[in-house]
């Protein structure tokens, strides 16, 4: 029985608290700020970078670099190769054909 009534007070406690409840008010002009939140596109990732990339500065920028980073590939490859050949002249000739690894095919005791 005391459960009963327990539960009685208890639900009668939670439609009591409700009696000073007033309607909820939105903030003045939400529906225009919703309306035009939702109207904005906004730009991708893609569409940003390609604005970034087009900009005359950053282009002409890239543009050298490219041409930096060629240029001293080139510059590398010549003196390397001189180098190379500067090695190679000095290096003892050696058989390149010469078979000295032992394989599993060579065998020890040749007799049964």
């Amino acid at each position: 029985m005391k459960n009963i009534e327990n539960i009685h007070k208890l639900a009668e406690d939670a439609l009591s608290s409700i009696e000073g409840i007033k309607r909820a008010t939105a903030k003045p002009f939400l529906l225009t700020r919703i309306h035009a939140r939702m109207n904005k596109q906004t730009e991708s990732l893609w569409e940003k970078a390609g604005w970034f990339i087009s900009r005359p500065a950053v282009a002409f920028a890239g543009l050298c670099l490219i041409i930096l980073i060629n240029a001293a590939v080139i510059v590398s490859k010549n003196s390397s190769a001189q180098t190379s050949v500067a090695e190679q002249t000095t290096q003892a000739p050696t058989d390149e054909f010469s078979y000295t690894v032992a394989t599993i095919y060579d065998y020890d005791n040749n007799q049964p």
